[in-house]
């Protein structure tokens, strides 16, 4: 808000300054309301921390409302350069004896066909086409009056290429035409069909002469699709095979993933690391709740104190009940699960809850998942209720953002006010400068001429 006037030329009065000082005494309550809009500001920002945090301990209680976060295995492997392996929650507890006998691998075709370059020399008649097969899946690419540059190209940008590489590859007798299942085993087994534009139908020969290069494997007598498909012995008895190297249907809840031939032995066991780790994870996000609510009530939220009491208290309230059905423990810090050194956030007590799993490990598992009485069950519930539509997060901010719209109102038509206001003084003590200017004169005129009339009657 700027001075319209300078100081006055007829009375010689700081008219600037006297009205800025008159309109800074007046400017203090748009001033506040800039400090209080900052603050309301602040505070809102700091719901939306809330939200946040309490939002992170929502995702972090619902993975522990799944009974199977509490079934964690481990699989390990005698030899990693052999095999590896990872277990699901369904994989029992057990040792397993696995050899592996050979590897899946691709499908190879080489043509015997030579080509003297890959750029010039043509292949058959314009129309003429190749329909490649990889498993069941099919796609048809023209190969006719193209150099093998081109149906290389062609067949590695078809878009309907279902799973096979085409590349060109040279030896002492010249260039030839190669194409290779992009996935293993006998599922992806690669056959290649031709035809002219006249007879669309009716196979023709191959002019590439395509043969397979892949070996005998299983000692049939000759290659057939199933010396693509990995095979295992297990427990020395059952024999598997596999078009993948990462088997997953031969022992329920393991995954192998085999690397080279070799006999292992894979060991399965509950994950108590796991789901020590999967705890840890829920008190965390618990901690993280109440330091936040700890320093917004000292600092930001400072005049909320009532809102943050009652967050604190919905999540404590939800803590200190019986939890799950076991026999053995009823309350949380029974398997561990206690009130930190600072008496606000959660610890756990390693050496109790590792007990505790192998005392009972499904009562450990159902003071969480239990779905009446399970704690993360009732963590979940407490977090969805302060963050869904009515709930305190939502509301505050709603609250707060309200306050700050109307504040922004009051103060923009406060701010207009003081503007005519500042305008109406500098006119007022212009014309006061103007009056007082005249005043001066008269002054000025009848003082003159009080001292001629003096001098003459002196004459």
């Amino acid at each position: 808000m700027a001075s319209l006037s300078t100081q006055g030329v007829g009375s010689g009065l700081d008219i600037a300054g006297i009205v800025n000082k008159i309109m800074t005494i007046e400017r203090q309550p748009w001033v506040k309301m800039g400090t209080a809009q900052v603050e309301m500001q602040a505070q809102l920002s700091a719901y939306g921390q809330l939200k946040s945090v309490v939002s992170q301990f929502q995702s972090a209680v619902s993975d522990l409302t799944d009974p199977a976060k509490f079934k964690a295995a481990k699989a390990t492997s005698s030899d990693s350069k052999v095999m590896t392996a990872s277990a699901s929650a369904e994989a029992s507890a057990g040792s397993y004896s696995i050899e592996v006998k050979r590897l899946a691998e691709t499908h190879r075709l080489v043509a015997a066909t030579t080509f003297a370059n890959t750029n010039a020399a043509k292949v058959g008649a314009t129309g003429d086409t190749m329909a490649i097969t990889v498993g069941s899946k099919s796609f048809t690419v023209e190969i006719g009056n193209k150099t093998l540059d081109e149906i290389r190209t062609a067949i590695n940008g078809a878009t309907a290429n279902t799973g096979v590489t085409a590349s060109t590859i040279k030896d002492a007798t010249g260039f030839h035409l190669s194409l290779s299942a992009k996935s293993t085993g006998s599922a992806n087994l690669v056959t290649a069909k031709f035809h002219t534009l006249a007879d669309p139908v009716t196979d023709q020969p191959d002019p590439f002469a395509l043969a397979t290069i892949n070996t005998d494997r299983n000692a049939s007598g000759a290659f057939t699709s199933a010396d693509l498909d990995a095979e295992l012995k297990l427990e020395n008895t059952y024999s598997v095979t596999s078009s993948s190297n990462s088997v997953t249907d031969v022992i329920s809840g393991l995954t192998l993933d085999l690397v080279t031939a070799g006999t292992v032995t894979v060991n399965v066991a509950r994950d108590d690391g796991k789901i020590q780790s999967n705890v840890q994870s829920l008190i965390s996000a618990y901690n993280a709740v109440f330091k936040l609510t700890s320093d917004l009530k000292g600092k930001v939220l400072s005049d909320e104190r009532g809102s943050l009491l009652n967050i604190e208290s919905q999540f404590r309230d939800a803590l200190h009940v019986k939890s799950g059905n076991s026999s053995a423990f009823k309350f949380l810090a029974e398997i561990g699960v206690t009130n930190g050194a600072n008496g606000t956030g959660l610890a756990l007590n390693t050496t109790i809850f590792q007990e505790a799993l192998k005392k009972d490990p499904e009562g450990v598992a159902s003071m969480f998942t239990d779905p009446t009485s399970g704690a993360a069950v009732r963590f979940k519930a407490v977090a969805k209720s302060m963050l869904d539509a009515g709930g305190i997060l939502p509301a505050r901010e709603t609250s707060m953002k309200a306050r700050i719209d109307a504040n922004s109102t009051a103060r923009a038509n406060l701010e207009y006010r003081l503007g005519r206001k500042e305008v109406a003084l500098n006119k007022q003590f212009n014309t006061l400068d103007a009056l007082i200017a005249g005043l001066n004169t008269t002054s000025s005129y009848l003082t003159t001429q009080l001292a001629q009339f003096t001098a003459n009657n002196k004459a």
